[in-house]
């Protein structure tokens, strides 16, 4: 549902106003209407503020911006500047479905030719949207492309772990990709509908490559464009690295992975990535490789024990007579988790 629209706003640097730079006399290109989806989630609001506006600073006109709180605990809200702009809509789902469904939620409302997906902590360059559509326009095979990604802080050594380990590879040529990382993607919406947009099965990670692949069996191409930027203003914590290892080794929680094969997945891969790093003389990366081994077993340790001890005590709990009437009541039978 809708819960927050902006009123009135015409002096935007994305309204048609501004398009005459991008034109000459000689040759008029048709502007397709461009909407942007920004999924949130207990973000920062500084965060948010910050991915707003470079949106808004983008040199090709937007048409309106889709900003979908996904059930966070505490509502999101807009920040005061950008309360009174009539191209943001803000959406609020009732409880947390996850990343594709929130982008999904705006998906399904946006009339627009093309659709740009930007997550939070990330800052396209002025030009990036108007790179990206005129790769599309002259690529008609290509139905999402993105650019390369640089840290706002590229000398942080967990940064740059971050990025040689967990981020993708940019190149310096444009050309084809087997799926584009989800920090910024403008897709053709048309074919993001001939896949009914993403799974929402994929509620934290690699819904960017499964919607890609699905893209690419009913034939269209995702491409890199090398000629613009987004940057990353994450703020890379022992904790976010080890959360996000164990994501990228499919442990989501103890009732739905196994602890034994995470053990040993995490610790042969550490080994390797070390053994690498000794071998490139990257000496100041394995004391990071050790501690967010260390760091990503002892929480998914922390999390199995107790759920563990949770079911156990439902185990227990169903096991008991009713005071009442002795026997066990359909809500004390423990649920499959």
């Amino acid at each position: 549902m809708i819960v927050a629209r902006a009123g009135s706003g015409t002096d935007l640097p994305g309204t048609v106003e501004s398009l005459a730079p991008l034109m000459s006399n000689e040759e008029k290109k048709e502007i397709l209407a461009v909407d942007i989806v920004i999924a949130v989630y207990n973000e920062r609001p500084e965060a948010l503020a910050a991915t707003l506006s470079a949106c808004l600073k983008q040199t090709y006109p937007i048409s309106r911006i889709f900003i979908v709180d996904d059930g966070s605990p505490e509502p999101v809200s807009l920040p005061q500047w950008a309360q009174s702009l009539a191209q943001i809509c803000l959406l609020r789902l009732p409880q947390n479905l996850g990343i594709s469904a929130a982008r999904n939620a705006a998906i399904v409302r946006s009339n627009a030719p093309l659709l740009a997906c930007i997550n939070t902590q990330v800052l396209p360059d002025p030009e990036w949207l108007a790179t990206c559509e005129s790769y599309l326009s002259d690529h008609p095979c290509v139905g999402a492309c993105y650019t390369r990604l640089v840290p706002q802080r590229p000398n942080r050594i967990l940064t740059r772990w971050r990025m040689r380990f967990l981020e993708t590879r940019f190149g310096e040529q444009s050309g084809p990709s087997p799926f584009a990382p989800g920090h910024a993607v403008l897709f053709r919406k048309e074919a993001l509908d001939l896949v009914d947009g993403y799974d929402a099965r994929y509620r934290r990670h690699h819904e960017d490559s499964d919607i890609c692949q699905r893209m690419s069996r009913s034939g269209w191409e995702t491409h890199y464009v090398a000629e613009s930027r987004c940057v990353s203003t994450q703020e890379d914590t022992l904790e976010q690295l080890a959360s996000k290892e164990l994501r990228e080794s499919y442990w989501y929680s103890p009732a739905e992975s196994s602890l034994i094969r995470l053990y040993l997945h995490l610790s042969k891969w550490t080994c390797v990535r070390a053994g690498r790093n000794m071998l490139k003389a990257r000496f100041y990366f394995i004391p990071v490789d050790l501690a967010i081994w260390a760091s990503a077993l002892w929480t998914a340790t922390i999390r199995t024990l107790r759920f563990s001890q949770t079911s156990n005590a439902r185990a227990t709990s169903s096991s008991e007579p009713s005071p009442t009437t002795g026997a066990q009541m359909p809500s004390e039978i423990p649920k499959k988790l």
